[in-house]
């Protein structure tokens, strides 16, 4: 994985170009000015919205499969390398948090817990600490079995909805990761591939194939 600084007269948004996976916008409530756009083949790239200017690109060796915000110019990504990345825009570093034993899926940070939450296709979920020092010795807080490979993760508050092939949803309070709260089946009659949490917690909703 390599940084790539933006030039300074950089205008045009050459992300929207190519095999795009994924778009996320900025944490911040107030200001909606950062975005980034994933691709299963370009990497992570960063831009600033306002002026339509690449702020910075991190490129890797293998498929990224998803991506998260910490703050405005720092974030998580996860992809077919196995690994767990902590990018840092502003000054271009990277760090590798830890891995899984097979590709990862999915990638959320939680703001009330201070963790990374990961979901992978070896069929856990594993939760990370990023203030520790890089290495899965000190950063990796637990790993929980699921029955199936993971396809998505769901985030609000303390509560996470975990979505898994065979239509298996799990539904965990991060204050207490030790089993989950509820065990669902699917209603839909096929995979589910997303799903997405009320903004109150009180529910979700899912896609499938």
């Amino acid at each position: 994985m390599s940084y790539s600084p933006s030039s300074s007269n950089h205008r045009n948004v050459p992300g929207v170009q190519g095999n795009k996976s994924f778009c996320l916008l900025s944490p911040d409530q107030h200001s909606f000015d950062q975005v980034t756009i994933s691709s299963s083949r370009h990497g992570i790239r960063l831009y600033d919205v306002s002026t339509n200017s690449l702020k910075g690109e991190f490129i890797h060796g293998g498929a990224v499969l998803d991506c998260c915000f910490h703050d405005d110019s720092s974030g998580f990504s996860v992809g077919s390398d196995n690994k767990v990345r902590r990018i840092v825009f502003s000054v271009g570093k990277e760090d590798v948090l830890g891995t899984h034993e097979k590709p990862v899926r999915c990638v959320e940070y939680s703001y009330a817990a201070g963790q990374v939450i990961t979901g992978s296709w070896d069929k856990t979920v594993k939760c990370w600490d990023p203030r520790g020092a890089s290495g899965p010795e000190r950063t990796q807080v637990g790993t929980y079995v699921q029955p199936e490979r993971v396809y998505s993760l769901s985030l609000v508050g303390n509560r996470l909805v975990v979505a898994t092939a065979g239509r298996h949803v799990n539904i965990y309070d991060l204050r207490n990761m030790s089993q989950p709260e509820q065990r669902r089946e699917s209603s839909l009659k096929y995979q589910t591939r997303c799903v997405r949490s009320y903004p109150n917690g009180t529910g979700y909703m899912s896609q499938h194939d």
